[in-house]
């Protein structure tokens, strides 16, 4: 069976990174759903959708692909699949435990949520927006070979 992994990944962690290599040792394959524009993104779908790429270029049965519009759509698209939502903490924990009711009623498809290794549940998108446009190191929240395209990116102007 495969699974999708889906968000906005604006930008993509190494939290996020976490769950993806966890699932594709579980599940057959994985699919990364990077989603169009939701009014909050930052980098536009092409770019988040590269650094996606460059994260996960040497695991050999995830792939990425990018959407726009419902994700039960896309879920519906794709045959039999399952879910796979991330979480750090109680609150994300929450927020997942309402989508997966959402999704379930909206395609029928299961979620399984996945706790992130405690050595990633401080990583944030938005953490790594901040650290990024003040300049900050991102060693530790990004994967190294993105890490310049998303400091180019994120950067506050001068």
């Amino acid at each position: 069976m495969k699974a999708i992994f889906a968000g906005t990944f604006d930008p993509f962690t190494l939290g996020h990174r976490n769950i993806v290599e966890r699932a594709a040792k579980m599940f057959d394959g994985v699919i990364i759903a990077v989603a169009d524009d939701t009014g909050k993104n930052t980098a536009p779908l092409s770019v988040r959708t590269d650094i996606v790429e460059s994260a996960v270029a040497d695991m050999a049965n995830v792939t990425v692909e990018s959407f726009s519009g419902l994700l039960s759509d896309y879920v519906m698209k794709q045959g039999d699949c399952v879910l796979v939502r991330g979480v750090r903490n109680g609150n994300d924990l929450e927020y997942e435990r309402d989508l997966t009711a959402v999704y379930k009623s909206l395609c029928g498809v299961e979620s399984i949520i996945l706790i992130t290794d405690a050595a990633y549940g401080h990583i944030s998108s938005t953490v790594v927006r901040a650290i990024a446009a003040l300049g900050g190191d991102l060693d530790g929240y990004v994967v190294p070979s993105t890490t310049k395209q998303i400091t180019k990116i994120y950067v506050k102007k001068q």
